[in-house]
């Protein structure tokens, strides 16, 4: 999500089956493709209002332990003259704009370190890539990286816990300068019934401009998967910090086979 693109990778972290918990003697490979859109507004540290509707198209493959990602947004934003760019908004001056178009195509892969076994703690290694394919002002015209280490451990049949700690290293455009720094997730997730899933967590991430606190944002979610493979996410956004969005809502529906 603007400002949470994190969240994004905890959730299917938190609410996705692990692949590994049935293996066979030849590993099957499993795609899911989503459609998602969400709104967010706020200041980001600004004095005016910046609105972000972000809607990417997402493809994945699980095979064994591993998991390869990819996704493309159209972005749209209103607010004083800044930049929209892999999950940051760079407060803007000056008069409102609009502007819309392709953003960021982010890629990315995870490894699950250990065999995956029902009630012991599931660990995960994920690296990302957002490559600049955005126009201007939706992108910062330079590459990011991240790099993250996520655990999930259930707690009881319906209680599972889950965090994340990583870094990520921003592009420096020609216009102003980026600071790379850490994130960190932790959350919860409620399994009240087969394919049912709901939850809620915090995202941090350091500040990237001086001046600026770090991102701070709370996520509560809901999900639930199909037995004919479709499957819906809601989710909201409440920022903790003046760099935060105020709101967000986001709705993602998914397809797996």
């Amino acid at each position: 999500m603007p400002h949470s693109s994190s969240v994004r990778i905890c959730l299917v972290l938190i609410v996705t089956p692990l692949s590994g918990l049935a293996t066979t003697a030849v590993a099957q490979v499993r795609w899911e493709t989503s459609a998602s859109v969400e709104y967010t507004t706020g200041s980001y540290g600004g004095t005016e209002a910046t609105e972000v509707v972000y809607a990417p198209l997402s493809v994945s493959a699980v095979a064994s332990r591993w998991r390869f990602a990819a996704a493309l947004p159209y972005v749209q934003f209103e607010g004083p003259g800044g930049t929209v760019s892999g999950g940051v908004v760079v407060p803007g001056t000056g008069p409102v704009v609009r502007q819309s178009g392709l953003g960021d195509l982010s890629v990315g892969a995870a490894y699950q370190l250990v065999e995956p076994v029902l009630g012991r703690t599931q660990w995960e290694l994920a690296a990302a890539v957002k490559i600049p394919t955005a126009g201007e002002n939706l992108g910062t015209g330079e590459a990011d990286y991240s790099l993250q280490l996520g655990a999930r451990q259930p707690v009881s049949d319906r209680f599972t816990l889950v965090a994340s700690v990583g870094y990520t290293w921003l592009g420096d455009p020609a216009a102003f300068e980026l600071q790379d720094g850490p994130t960190a997730t932790a959350g919860v997730n409620f399994a009240p019934a087969q394919g049912r899933n709901l939850g809620v967590q915090v995202s941090y991430r350091h500040p990237f401009q001086n001046g600026l606190e770090p991102q701070t944002v709370l996520n509560p979610y809901v999900r639930s998967d199909f037995s004919n493979g479709w499957s819906i996410t809601g989710y909201g956004t409440a920022g903790l910090t003046t760099s935060s969005p105020d709101y967000g809502v986001g709705l993602s529906l998914g397809r797996s086979f």
